[in-house]
């Protein structure tokens, strides 16, 4: 799914969608800086407008960095509804589809990836909180567990704590690129998105795979 990534290279501005562009431009700014290290004067140098002509769409810099938040969350949220299209009715993988959304999302748009989940400065601090503006992308996580539960595949509980647990294993590898994990001796093909996804949820599984299982399936040489 590439619509609304932000790795792609600049494509110019256009006068009717300034809004846009600035946050086009903002998010390339965030990935290359791994952070909003930039001012509204260099965002306006960058897309070639006058530094007011940002003020009519940002009242600020925490005002743009909370609409590429939201943004941000909205474009997740299409991935998690196009990868559950793909998976079908199967609870089990509707579950998994969820992950393949998670990763996909962060390495094709990791501007908009360390904006929502990275660490945050005092200017990003005063956006709106992720919890207001993530409700739908977590709300799919929430009913793919609830109807996991339902079918006993998952073990009963709080599904929003069992949400907070799944979403380590994603969380974890998104945030390691393909060279990272080389420098950690980790070549990405060893562990794929589906293995770890598989390897989380043994803990919550009702009837998990035995040790012998687990060995032959994710850890044998």
């Amino acid at each position: 799914m590439s619509a609304g990534t932000d790795t792609g290279k600049k494509t110019g501005y256009h006068h009717h969608d300034l809004r846009n562009a600035l946050q086009d431009e903002a998010l390339r700014f965030i990935s290359e800086r791994n952070g909003p290290a930039f001012s509204l004067r260099e965002l306006a140098e960058a897309v070639g407008v006058s530094h007011t002509a940002v003020y009519r769409h940002f009242a600020n810099k925490a005002a743009l960095l909370e609409a590429l938040t939201e943004r941000g969350f909205g474009v997740l949220h299409r991935y998690q509804q196009s990868e559950i299209a793909k998976a079908g009715s199967d609870p089990l993988e509707r579950l998994h589809a969820l992950d393949e959304a998670y990763i996909a999302f962060a390495r094709e748009n990791p501007g908009a990836f360390w904006l929502m989940f990275g660490n945050r400065g005092e200017e990003t601090d005063r956006a709106k909180s992720r919890p207001n503006i993530n409700k739908e992308a977590l709300r799919e996580l929430i009913d793919a567990i609830v109807l996991c539960q339902r079918e006993e595949i998952i073990i009963p509980g709080d599904p929003f704590r069992i949400a907070s647990y799944l979403i380590m294993a994603p969380h974890g590898l998104a945030c390691y690129s393909a060279k990272d994990l080389e420098m950690v001796g980790v070549p990405g093909e060893v562990m794929t998105t589906r293995m770890l996804a598989e390897i989380a949820l043994i803990p919550v599984m009702t009837n998990p795979p035995s040790p012998g299982e687990i060995t032959s399936r994710y850890f044998s040489a």
